[in-house]
C-alpha cells in the first residue's frame, strides 16, 4: 500500500491543529442511554460551576478551569463530563500520564462516552500509540456511529499513520456527510485521497 504523498501529508499537517474534530472541545455533561440508574441529582452550585470552567475552557484559560473541574470531581463523582474536561486541561498542559487517566475515569463512570474515547483517542495518537488510538475511536462510533469528530479524528488516523487511504477516505466522507456544511479542509483531503488511490497500480 503506498504510502500519502508529501503533498498530502503537509496539507493535512498544516491544518491538522485548527480543525475541530482535532482540537480539544470542552465537553458537556450528558445522560447515560436507557436502562443505566439515575444518577444522583446535580446542585445548582456545581451547574454554576461547570458552566464557568467549560467557558474558560473554550478561551484556553485551563489555569482557571482546573480547579473548578477538580473541585467537581469531589462534590459530584458521579460526573463522568468533569473528569472528560480535566483530562483535555490536562493535555493541553503537557501531562499526558493525568490526562490518560482522567479520560479511563470517565469511562469509567459513563462507558458510554464517545466524547470520553474519542479523547483518548486523540491522546494516543499523539503518543504514537496508533493501534489503541484506532481502537479508542472505533469504541466511540461504536457507540456513536454519528459522532462526527470520531469518524475525522479516525480518518486521520488512518491516512497519516496507519497507511489505509481506503478506510481513511471513507471515514472523512463518513465527517463530511454529518456536517451541516462541507467541511472546506476535509474536501481538499478526500480530493488528495482519492487522487492517491487511482494512482496505486
Amino acid at each position: 500500500m503506498s504510502k500519502p504523498s508529501i503533498k498530502g501529508v503537509l496539507i493535512i499537517l498544516a491544518l491538522l491543529a485548527g480543525l475541530p474534530g482535532c482540537a480539544t472541545p470542552p465537553v458537556q455533561e450528558t445522560a447515560s442511554r436507557e436502562g443505566a440508574a439515575a444518577p444522583p441529582p446535580v446542585t445548582s452550585d456545581v451547574k454554576k460551576d461547570y458552566g464557568r470552567a467549560l467557558k474558560l475552557m473554550k478561551k484556553e484559560r485551563y489555569a482557571q478551569a482546573e480547579p473548578l473541574l477538580q473541585g467537581i470531581t469531589r462534590r459530584a463523582p458521579h460526573l463522568a463530563g468533569p473528569y472528560t474536561n480535566l483530562g483535555i486541561i490536562y493535555a493541553n498542559t503537557d501531562r499526558a500520564e493525568q490526562a490518560e487517566e482522567a479520560f479511563l475515569k470517565a469511562i469509567e463512570l459513563k462507558p458510554d462516552s464517545a466524547p470520553a474515547y474519542n479523547q483518548l483517542g486523540i491522546l494516543y495518537r499523539e503518543a504514537g500509540r496508533f493501534q489503541e488510538a484506532r481502537d479508542a475511536y472505533e469504541k466511540a462510533l461504536a457507540i456513536d456511529p454519528g459522532y462526527a469528530y470520531a469518524h475525522l479524528n479516525l480518518g486521520i488516523t488512518f491516512d497519516l499513520y496507519l497507511q489505509q487511504p481506503r478506510l481513511a477516505l471513507q471515514h472523512y466522507e463518513d465527517y463530511q456527510r454529518l456536517q451541516k456544511r462541507e467541511d472546506k479542509q476535509v474536501r481538499l483531503w478526500i480530493i488528495d485521497l482519492k487522487r492517491r488511490l487511482e494512482e496505486q497500480p
